[in-house]
């Protein structure tokens, strides 16, 4: 099933499953029990199936994207704001962080919700869901450097998995 505009979701999955949660959960279930709202500090805005308009945002702020992830993880917390040394101490943690950055950490891209799975020396893991058949594949290597500029472009949005 293709879900273009939900990234949120699926780098809600992805994040999930780092932690071996939600498993057989499949990715239908886990956008159609989204809270929606038309205010995206209550619920997703938009319609996760299909691309939203040029200029237009479609997402789930922090508060309401924590407060569902807790129905599969009670741990999940809002770490909005959170700097370079906190998403490094979550990762080292065994944690998966949901963030709000742009695709392939492009700032001239769109608004786009990916998951942060790993770290080495100065670079980030992310699991990109926005990944189509034939790319490379879903998992990514950046430079820290690359991810903070497109995180802090996108407000420091984050929730972490534990």
């Amino acid at each position: 099933m293709y879900a273009p505009n939900a990234c949120e979701a699926a780098s809600l999955k992805m994040a999930l499953s780092v932690k071996g949660i939600a498993l057989k959960t499949s990715l239908k279930k886990i956008i159609t029990d989204m809270p929606k709202s038309s205010n995206p500090n209550k619920g997703f805005v938009g319609n996760p199936y299909k691309d939203s308009p040029r200029g237009v945002t479609w997402t789930i702020y922090p508060k309401p994207l924590t407060r569902y992830a807790q129905v599969y993880d009670n741990q999940a917390v809002n770490i909005t704001g959170a700097s370079k040394n906190q998403l490094i101490s979550e990762i080292k943690r065994g944690n998966a962080v949901v963030f709000s950055a742009a695709w392939n950490m492009d700032l001239f891209r769109p608004y786009h919700v990916l998951a942060m799975v790993g770290y080495k020396q100065g670079h980030f893991l992310v699991a990109d869901p926005y990944m189509q058949k034939g790319w490379s594949g879903k998992t990514k290597w950046f430079s820290t450097k690359r991810v903070m500029a497109a995180y802090k472009s996108r407000h420091l949005r984050a929730v972490a998995i534990r």
